[in-house]
This record gives structure tokens, C-alpha cells and sequence, in this order.
């Protein structure tokens, strides 16, 4: 009888654990746009809605990482932000939509560029546990044309639970990092193959 009752119980979680997994698959748009031409990407600074900027750093470089085990070239991001800063002046760079896709091919020389924007990034702190929430949406431009060639969106919470305020807290900033990871593998997902595993 014990046995049984074991068994059932597995079976449920692992029910509750796909169920939880298929619940936050990312919003995919696609067109007819052929994501095949990229060769070079340029990832742009990372749109900020949270006003948390060590999320919105994180974010770029997780995602620039995403980019490369893709198979994606990219350009620098420092050579990115030096010419951004450049051409902003005394402006920090960071709003994404006064950037053209021409004037990035035209200053970078990249086939596409990669805007992504930080939605949400949020952590409620309740007496024992923490949620942490990230939103993110990302878009491929070509730099040609400056249509959309892919754009996905997605969404994760993880939970932290202590006793302790202060190992609450550490556990909420690695829960920042976790979630970020999980975002970008989410969104990342659906991202065409570059041109260095393609066949």
C-alpha cells in the first residue's frame, strides 16, 4: 500500500513539474523574414523599464552568451558602447529606438542588430520568501531593410525561502542571476542557428 501511495506521489510531481515547465514557454512572433542572411550581430545596450541596472547588465551579457553558443558572430560590446557614447555625447546610451538598424550597419558594419528590452525585474520580499520576477522581450533587425527577422518574449519567477533576513537576501540575488538564465534560455530558444552551426 505504501508503495503505491509513493508511487502516486511521483507521478503527481512530475506532472506539476511539466506542467510548471510548458507554463512558461516564450511568446514567439514569426514572419517571413529569412533570419539565415545574419552573419554579424550587434547587441545593442538593453532597454530598461525596472530601473535596475545590474539586472539590465546581466542581461546583455547572458544574452551576448546565448548569441555565441548559437553560432552567432557578434561586435564587441565594448565597440558597441565606445561609439554609442560617441555619438550620444555626454548621454548615456541605452534608449534603443533612436538607434536606427541603418545607422548601426552604417557605423558598425553588423548584418543585424538585437534589441532587447528589460520588462520586468522585480523582487517582492514577504516575511519568509522572495519571488523574483524577470519580463523579457527580444527583436533581430536586419540592418538592410530594418525589418523584424525574429522577436520573442518571456517570463520566469524563482522563489527563495529563509528565516533569516540576510541569507534571504543573498539567496534573492542569486535567485536574480538564476531567473536571468532562465529568461534568456527561454527566449533564446526559438533563435534560429548563426552561420557557425549552420551546415
Amino acid at each position: 500500500m505504501k508503495i503505491r501511495l509513493v508511487f502516486f506521489a511521483l507521478i503527481m510531481m512530475l506532472c506539476a513539474g511539466l506542467g510548471a515547465c510548458s507554463s512558461r514557454s516564450p511568446e514567439t512572433l514569426k514572419n517571413d523574414a529569412d533570419p539565415q542572411s545574419v552573419k554579424v550581430v550587434a547587441l545593442l545596450p538593453v532597454e530598461n523599464q525596472t530601473g535596475d541596472v545590474r539586472a539590465s547588465k546581466m542581461l546583455r551579457l547572458k544574452i551576448a552568451d546565448e548569441l555565441r553558443f548559437k553560432g552567432y558572430p557578434q561586435v564587441a560590446i565594448e565597440v558597441i558602447d565606445d561609439r554609442l557614447a560617441a555619438l550620444a555625447g555626454a548621454k548615456e546610451a541605452g534608449k534603443n529606438d533612436v538607434v536606427s538598424p541603418a545607422f548601426i550597419r552604417e557605423m558598425l558594419g553588423a548584418d543585424a542588430a538585437m534589441y532587447c528590452c528589460l520588462m520586468e525585474s522585480k523582487a517582492a520580499k514577504k516575511i519568509f520568501y522572495t519571488p523574483v520576477t524577470v519580463s523579457v522581450r527580444c527583436e533581430l533587425r536586419s540592418t538592410a531593410t530594418g525589418e523584424t527577422l525574429w522577436n520573442a518574449q518571456g517570463k520566469s519567477t524563482g522563489r527563495s525561502f529563509d528565516l533569516r533576513g540576510k541569507t534571504l537576501d543573498m539567496k534573492t540575488a542569486g535567485d536574480l542571476e538564476a531567473v536571468l538564465e532562465e529568461v534568456v534560455g527561454q527566449v533564446m530558444e526559438s533563435l534560429p542557428y548563426g552561420p557557425k552551426l549552420r551546415g
